[in-house]
């Protein structure tokens, strides 16, 4: 058992974050939007690059791809100075097989730990794990959390891989908030409760192939050729021009201020435990905040089943005159057919109450992309935000599914700020502009429309789910009779 250690008191970022906050009242917090995949990295590498004490980390996606292999070549370099380092990751959202995890795990300032695992590590056992032990197995780790030397944290919808830092076939639209104050020792004790909760387990329980050839020197070895490689790359270029490292150590980083709450699941769920209050629910949480609505409420949400609560809950608010807007993804841009299948259900009582509703649209933020990135790639929503009347904000891993709600463990921080509140808004506003998202409308015979811009400004109009095929229609319409609702 370990738990976090005393936030660093010598250091630059110790330096930097005491003169960002002065003038402010020990019990606020201080924020800072990421909105972009750039940006996002630079802030996570900046906070491993600048840690002297502590680094406690938990994805539930951390890929061996270009991101993960920066980031963990970051970390251990971390750990050769002296710092300490636990990573958690999730079992399925993330397959622990690479023999050089070992390597790291057997670093003297390095612990990995995995969350409820499957007992094989791969093949025909991991299947029969999975079928044997799914009350289990189903309940997931889906937390996105980075904190520094006790002083700073990063948290929202980002997992650590190429396509939420915009680089990939596939980007993924996400927000993150780097956030300091008098929230640190709550994101301290949530990764705790995680790190020491019965159902993590050390990657050297488990069972990876293991040889003398994967040790801690061969992998430095790795790590600097990476790193050379790397040189004059995007991610690299992106790192050298940032400012953030000094904004950070002089206090220039524009952080806004006000009251926080870290919102989290408790690492019990995964054990299924009827025992644990509803009330301990982030998702919980977030529905009685939100009924609090007066007059605006804008979500985006990857996954979005209102369900019959769902559905009321926003009729509902409409009712009372609250501007209810909601962004989730289109079929074209859903990486699952059946969750669009179970969203669609929903979406004429939705609009007949006078919700608002955005899909969003593969060419979503091309143009951004293009500035750093060559070649074309396709946009999907992973942001999942909630923004309530004109003083809350909320940026977290929450989506609004049944999944989310009853299965997985999340965390989100809730922020009480009108900047960040009207950040958010903007962020939202830009997301569903015509040129990004498909206006869902309905038409004067009460049928599904789609409404959107080419890039010369000119309307269009789809009457079917635009950029899809029939067979994806179909599958989608299929697979929504399927009484699975609870489970995705």
């Amino acid at each position: 058992m370990t738990t976090s250690l005393k936030p660093a008191t010598d250091s630059r970022l110790a330096e930097g974050i005491r003169d960002a906050a002065i003038g402010k009242s020990d019990k606020l917090s201080g924020f800072y939007l990421l909105d972009d995949g750039l940006s996002a990295f630079v802030a996570r590498a900046v906070l491993i690059e600048e840690a002297t004490v502590s680094l406690d980390l938990k994805y539930y996606i951390y890929e061996d791809d270009s991101v993960g292999r920066l980031l963990t070549s970051l970390l251990l370099k971390a750990a050769d100075r002296g710092v300490r380092v636990r990573l958690l990751v999730d079992d399925l959202g993330t397959r622990v097989v690479n023999p050089w995890i070992l390597a790291l795990d057997r670093h003297p300032n390095m612990q990995i730990r995995v969350f409820n695992p499957v007992e094989g590590r791969s093949g025909v056992k991991r299947a029969l794990e999975q079928a044997i032990n799914l009350g289990r197995i189903n309940h997931r780790m889906h937390n996105k959390l980075l904190v520094a030397d006790g002083l700073a944290m990063i948290t929202g919808g980002r997992n650590i891989a190429d396509g939420y830092f915009s680089k990939s076939s596939v980007e993924f639209l996400d927000v993150d908030v780097l956030a300091i104050g008098e929230v640190l020792p709550q994101s301290g004790q949530v990764f705790d409760d995680y790190w020491n909760s019965v159902v993590s387990v050390s990657v050297s329980e488990l069972l990876i192939a293991d040889d003398e050839t994967h040790n801690l020197e061969e992998l430095r070895k790795r790590t600097r050729k990476l790193l050379d490689d790397e040189a004059g790359s995007e991610f690299t270029r992106a790192l050298e021009q940032s400012k953030m490292a000094a904004e950070l150590a002089n206090g220039d980083i524009p952080f806004r201020w006000g009251k926080a709450r870290l919102l989290a699941d408790p690492p019990e769920k995964a054990l299924g435990k009827d025992d644990i209050p509803r009330e301990e629910y982030p998702g919980f949480q977030l529905e009685e905040i939100i009924r609090d609505s007066k007059e605006r409420l804008n979500i985006s949400a990857a996954y979005f089943i209102p369900g019959v609560i769902g559905t009321d809950l926003f009729t509902g608010l409409e009712k009372r005159g609250v501007s209810v807007g909601i962004l989730t993804n289109s079929l074209s841009s859903n990486d699952v057919a059946i969750v669009h299948g179970a969203y669609a259900r929903y979406r004429k009582k939705l609009l007949q109450a006078g919700v608002d509703l955005w899909e969003l649209r593969t060419v979503a933020g091309e143009e951004r992309r293009k500035k750093w990135f060559r070649g074309e790639s396709k946009a999907t929503l992973h942001a999942k935000t909630f923004v309530m009347d004109h003083q809350l904000g909320f940026v977290g891993s929450i989506n609004l599914d049944g999944r989310s709600l009853l299965w997985n463990t999340e965390i989100g921080l809730l922020m009480e700020n009108t900047q960040v509140n009207q950040q958010l808004h903007e962020l939202f506003t830009d997301w569903v502009a015509p040129d990004s998202a498909w206006a869902v409308k309905l038409s004067d015979s009460d049928k599904l429309e789609w409404h959107a811009e080419d890039e010369d400004g000119n309307p269009i109009v789809e009457h079917k789910d635009p950029e899809t095929t029939l067979w994806q229609r179909s599958l989608s319409w299929l697979l929504s009779w399927l009484p699975v609702e609870s489970q995705i």
